[in-house]
């Protein structure tokens, strides 16, 4: 699924967006709620996938009041050119791409370790753009040679 092309991973969202899904109207803030940890952890990698950030917050799940477990919300922001839903009710409320970068899209350092010195190993990759994705927040690195 993770590899699959770039239109059936945006399809697999849409459809997530779709059934569990909530866009808010004006700010294009995206937000897939499940109960499921695997399956958020999944939708959290097939957004990553698509270019998009997510952030992952927990909470409890409640019914009629009562606790019933743990709930899962992806949030993260898109735009129109994104397509990640396919009902116009909802996918009209996503806004145009504008000229800044919302902080839902930039990685921060958030500290700092210092290791001991290893040997480390130049790595290529045979692909036309020089660009990969890497680790598991999928970080887009480019292929140095």
């Amino acid at each position: 699924m993770f590899r699959s092309a770039d239109a059936q991973r945006r399809q697999l969202l849409q459809g997530l967006v779709d059934s569990d899904g909530y866009i808010e109207a004006g700010t294009s803030r995206v937000e897939i709620g499940l109960t499921s940890e695997r399956l958020i952890m999944d939708t959290m990698k097939l957004i990553r996938t698509l270019g998009l950030y997510p952030r992952l917050s927990t909470g409890d799940a409640k019914l009629n009041g009562r606790r019933v477990g743990t709930r899962y919300r992806a949030v993260f922001t898109a735009y129109e050119t994104d397509q990640v839903s396919r009902l116009p009710r909802k996918a009209g409320r996503l806004k145009a791409r504008g000229t800044s970068v919302p902080y839902s899209q930039v990685r921060t350092i958030t500290g700092i370790t210092p290791v001991e010195p290893t040997l480390v190993t130049k790595i290529r990759v045979s692909t036309t753009g020089g660009t990969f994705l890497a680790g598991d927040g999928l970080v887009p690195v480019c292929d140095y040679t």
